[in-house]
């Protein structure tokens, strides 16, 4: 019967194993099913294709619905409920145990004396009875138990606040690149509104060009440049369209939408150009100090790492378990039938101390180590933002550039259309060429006015800010004048650390100095070695 019944329990168990098992084909029926799934979902995400987007419709737009921010908002909720959890794990033991035994005979027993006079043997004696029910619940609490919970709620609780960064993070990246697919957007859309008819006429030019051949009025080499220029024209105005439409399917994409080609953004932000307020260098690189999210990371992990040391400190002590223990019995042949119990307990393992001190070294090298990885993050953060503002700079003075250019094309192609001198095809045809670059240069322009915003934009991002308004700077300003005001003495203790070593290296290098001249000094007056004869 026994056997059997072990058998029905391992079938039970196999067929549970079994159960939980998953073939290739499973998984691949699974994908077809996620397939069909996600692609009729997508097609729920979308807008009027004829509705015309601004660009701070679609950077929030881009905050709302990109899918990666949703993904990083899970994983956040995540570390919560981590959080949580080690936060009960502070909670005492508290165990409630039942225990029903049945004997088919009389728990009886007998004794024997083993010293004195006479046997000593005593008829057997009952004690308890064959059927007993104990009840107990237990109550303990772990002082190392509860330590080590509470120093682990404080890590979920930093690495909660370091996932929160990571989203912060990228949401900034994302309205960065969102700024960036928007103008590549509005300047190909400009692009295309000027090209359309401008390529039309390139066609026509090609039939000009070779009925002026076949007359004579040109060269048959003249006729070759003429369509080669007209080629190179259209080529580049047709990379125009090519951007568009992978622009509008990045920008789709980043918005969380179907990714196709119908979307329309507002090209009116391209006739006005922006006059950006720029605080300080100095003031800038210590804005991006204070809120650059990877900056806060390091610090948080550095916590951490802090966090263990003290928790490996903790493990050095002894165990100390203290417990209250309540148990009730149904045995008749106990005097009382319920009682209570008090204890602690201490328990010391000495061969781990010699592991809990390596330990410990290790994670104090480890906080030394995302300290020194903080500063060189810091001074990353500061070269970015140089290199940012340059940037800046140099765009706004391409697209000053771009004016001109633009300006004096301009200016020239008016002067040839109003002048009375342009007769014949031939002058046709060089007027069709001047306008085309003329029209190029425009677009170029809009392309270098769309980088200059994009440039500002990157620079918010290198400062980790949404803006720089004057409010905001001088919240910014204040917070760091208070700080450095609180720091001082620091700050005083620091400076005269670096002066000092400073002056060590100083006088190393001029006893340095001082030593190799005076070795060549001796060298340049010792005697000459007499030859051996």
């Amino acid at each position: 019967m026994k056997i059997c019944r072990t058998l029905v329990g391992v079938g039970a168990a196999g067929m549970v194993l079994l159960a939980g098992c998953k073939s290739f084909d499973e998984y691949q029926d699974d994908r077809i099913a996620y397939a069909v799934k996600h692609f009729e979902r997508a097609q729920y995400s979308n807008i009027d294709s004829e509705k015309v987007l601004t660009l701070n419709k679609c950077v929030a737009l881009a905050v709302q619905n990109n899918l990666d921010l949703k993904v990083f908002g899970l994983e956040e909720n995540v570390a919560k409920e981590m959080r949580t959890s080690e936060m009960l794990g502070m909670l005492p033991e508290l165990n409630v145990s039942n225990n029903l035994t049945g004997r088919t005979n009389t728990p009886a027993s007998s004794s024997q004396q083993l010293h004195g006079e006479g046997s000593g043997t005593y008829s057997y004696s009952q004690s308890q009875a064959r059927n007993v029910n104990y009840l107990n619940v237990d109550l303990a609490l772990s002082v190392l138990d509860f330590g080590l919970a509470f120093f682990n709620t404080q890590q979920a609780n930093d690495r909660m606040l370091l996932r929160q960064q990571i989203p912060r993070r990228a949401e900034q990246n994302l309205v960065l690149d969102t700024v960036r697919v928007y103008f590549q957007v509005a300047a190909a859309q400009r692009a295309i509104d000027i090209t359309t008819r401008l390529l039309e006429d390139c066609k026509d030019r090609y039939e000009l060009i070779e009925q002026m051949g076949e007359s004579g009025q040109i060269s048959p080499f003249r006729a070759f440049d003429e369509v080669r220029q007209f080629i190179d024209m259209e080529k580049r105005l047709t990379n125009y369209i090519r951007s568009y439409d992978n622009s509008c399917v990045e920008l789709r994409s980043l918005l969380g939408l179907y990714p196709n080609t119908r979307i329309k953004v507002d090209d009116s932000i391209l006739d006005q150009v922006p006059e950006f307020t720029l605080p300080e260098m100095e003031l800038m690189e210590q804005i991006a100090l204070m809120k650059r999210p990877e900056l806060y990371e390091i610090d948080m992990q550095k916590h951490i790492n802090v966090l263990e040391c003290r928790k490996t400190i903790a493990m050095m002590f002894p165990n100390v378990r203290m417990f209250v223990d309540f148990t009730n019995s149904d045995n008749s042949f106990l005097y009382h039938s319920a009682w209570w119990e008090l204890g602690i307990r201490a328990a010391y393992n000495l061969l781990r101390l010699p592991q809990q001190i390596s330990r410990y070294q290790a994670y104090s090298a480890q906080v030394d180590a995302e300290e020194a990885r903080s500063y060189a993050q810091a001074i990353g953060v500061i070269a970015q933002v140089r290199i940012a503002h340059a940037d800046l700079v140099s765009v706004k003075e391409r697209y000053n550039i771009d004016v001109r250019v633009n300006a004096a094309y301009r200016k020239n192609l008016a002067k040839a259309e109003a002048s009375d001198e342009i007769s014949g095809e031939l002058s046709q045809l060089e007027l069709a060429h001047m306008r085309l670059a003329t029209t190029e240069t425009e677009i170029e322009k809009y392309l270098s006015l769309g980088n200059y915003y994009v440039s500002y934009f990157r620079l918010l991002n290198t400062l980790g800010i949404e803006d720089l308004h004057a409010a905001t700077v001088e919240g910014l300003k204040n917070q760091l004048d208070e700080e450095r005001i609180r720091a001082e003495a620091e700050l005083e203790e620091a400076r005269a650390e670096y002066e000092s070593e400073q002056a060590n290296v100083e006088a190393d290098s001029e006893q340095a100095e001082i030593t190799e001249a005076e070795e060549q000094l001796d060298v340049a007056v010792s005697p000459p070695t007499e030859p051996a004869r």
